[in-house]
């Protein structure tokens, strides 16, 4: 039987502090490999929590009050070969154990929300900077990433979508059509049901596991697994969800997949690749907006 285990980390980050959350990073794979992971999935932008430069930065992003403090967080970007990576890697290698490390990352543009998944050999497999960055707050400081891209771990070809990414299904259904049977999710916000459904659909329509994990809070944590199977073999609607925490326990849980059901499920199923008719899909590649949806 082929099954995976992925280490869910609903934790606290020290806000605006790498080396500190590069220390967590570390005790949390640690209690992932003594509970058999296979893969450790962080939340959203490790390396600084998810936290603002200053209190007012998600809504007044460019507010010229602060720009020390601006220059401040961007400069505190993670470098592809600085210690917080290479630490990282060193440590999946020697527990032989797959990491989905997230951090505000350093590019020649500017910087990115970036997540890596690192296997077991401590080499980074997949390197993903978020799409669906969101532009209406604080990321409008980034930049976004251009592309959706699957890698193979242990046999099973994974991909990533960071939070706002998960609001567009387009995200997860090109990761689909690369060939991804899990979906790992890096996330920092409140998940209330709208957002748990967005990834059960995601895992329904595209036939594929989903797992996330996310900062403990109240209203946020919910750190979470589908499955893609809704239906068992009498054609009878079963409960898809392999785990689901509450909003504010914080903890290393374990999504567990079994593979060899999904696959079963994915080649004799009708949804994922197997009906479409991306011939009429053409206006989803127009790159008009139009009203109501332009902003300035």
């Amino acid at each position: 039987m082929v099954n995976l285990k992925i280490a869910l980390v609903q934790h606290k980050a020290v806000p605006n502090n790498k080396e500190a959350n590069l220390n967590l990073s570390v005790k949390y794979i640690q209690e992932a490999h003594k509970k058999e992971a296979d893969l450790v999935l962080f939340p959203e932008m490790w390396s600084n929590g998810y936290a603002p430069p200053f209190d007012t930065a998600f809504d007044e992003p460019m507010d010229a009050s602060f720009e020390e403090e601006r220059t401040r967080w961007l400069a505190d970007a993670v470098a592809g070969d600085s210690t917080y990576v290479t630490t990282l890697k060193k440590l999946a290698k020697e527990l032989n154990i797959g990491v989905c490390a997230t951090y505000l990352s350093k590019t020649k543009q500017k910087p990115q929300n970036t997540a890596i998944i690192i296997d077991r050999n401590g080499e980074i497999i997949l390197d993903y900077a978020k799409v669906h960055t969101c532009d209406f707050s604080l990321e409008t400081l980034l930049q976004s990433g251009d592309e959706f891209n699957v890698s193979e771990f242990d046999e099973i070809k994974l991909g990533v979508m960071i939070c706002y990414d998960r609001e567009f299904p387009e995200s997860a259904r090109v990761l689909m059509l690369k060939g991804a049977e899990i979906i790992l999710v890096p996330n920092a916000c409140e998940m209330n049901p709208a957002r748990l459904n967005q990834l059960n659909s995601r895992a329904f329509e595209n036939m594929v596991g989903v797992a996330m994990a996310n900062y403990p809070r109240e209203k946020w944590g919910r750190s979470t697994a589908f499955s893609p199977i809704v239906f068992n073999k009498n054609g009878d609607y079963q409960d898809n969800t392999i785990i689901e925490t509450d909003d504010v326990s914080e903890g290393v849980f374990i999504a567990e997949f079994n593979l060899d059901a999904i696959r079963n499920y994915r080649e004799n199923e009708t949804w994922g690749n197997a009906y479409r008719k991306p011939q009429t899909y053409t206006d989803l590649i127009n790159l008009d907006v139009k009203p109501p949806f332009k902003r300035n």
